[in-house]
């Protein structure tokens, strides 16, 4: 988990990743983010750790098995564009994850 990276995140029983999180990381038990409107505290534990994301057990809100993985530049241009205003004259200024990582932290105030 990279507290600096932008993730999109599936829960339980939904078919696709539908929400982007960012300053996500563990604190006392409990996963937290903020998802562009408001922060959100979760508990529940990591299962799984990899290069491009995680998967957590939520055991408050939306019991279940969430799903995390990094924005990448790609998927934003491709598709996850529409979930942010200006996002397509944005996607067309962006050219590297990085950047798209430091727009958010820089956007959101992270």
């Amino acid at each position: 988990m990279d507290r600096q990276a932008v993730y999109i995140y599936k829960l339980p029983d939904e078919e696709s990743f539908t929400g982007i999180a960012l300053d996500v990381h563990m604190h006392k038990g409990n996963l937290r983010y903020f998802d562009t409107n408001r922060g959100h505290e979760i508990p529940g534990k990591i299962i799984e750790e990899t290069e491009k994301g995680f998967a957590f057990i939520s055991e408050g809100y939306m019991p279940g098995e969430w799903q995390f993985k990094v924005l990448t530049i790609e998927e934003f241009k491709r598709k996850y564009y529409k979930l942010v205003e200006g996002g397509q004259t944005l996607a067309a200024k962006i050219n590297t994850t990085e950047d798209l990582h430091q727009w958010y932290r820089r956007e959101f105030i992270i």
